[in-house]
């Protein structure tokens, strides 16, 4: 079973975003979720990333069992369910800033430095 995004609407500041549910048993169901933009722009979530966001709520909510997905059928976002999302951007962010910076590449020295790469030209 899986969700393939249909697309969206928009509808002054309200973005709605359609999903189908298909899976093996069960018939296809359709999951409309609105988004407030103003609640993306408050926390500083690209708006390119609704579509995922809201997949990732369908998944969870699909792990959940039956009745938590029905209640997404036609659902408005509220500002909670944005926290877990905010979180683990935060946490992705953080284990970034740990990681020590890429050592920089040697450069090729110019012609006038005295290093030479390889073999040292003999002079006669």
């Amino acid at each position: 079973m899986y969700f393939a995004y249909e697309g969206f609407t928009q509808d002054h500041y309200r973005r709605s975003f359609t999903f189908k549910h298909v899976g093996s048993s069960v018939p296809v169901s359709v999951f409309c979720i609105e988004l407030d933009l103003p609640l993306f722009l408050d926390n500083h979530v690209p708006v390119q990333e609704g579509p995922m966001f809201c997949l990732q709520l369908l998944r969870a909510a699909s792990l959940a069992g039956p009745g938590s997905l029905e209640t997404f059928r036609n659902y408005r976002v509220i500002e909670a369910d944005l926290r877990p999302f905010l979180m683990e951007r935060e946490r992705r962010a953080a284990e970034k800033a740990m990681k020590k910076p890429a050592r920089r590449p040697f450069g090729v020295p110019s012609r006038r430095s005295n290093i030479y790469l390889g073999k040292v030209p003999s002079e006669h």
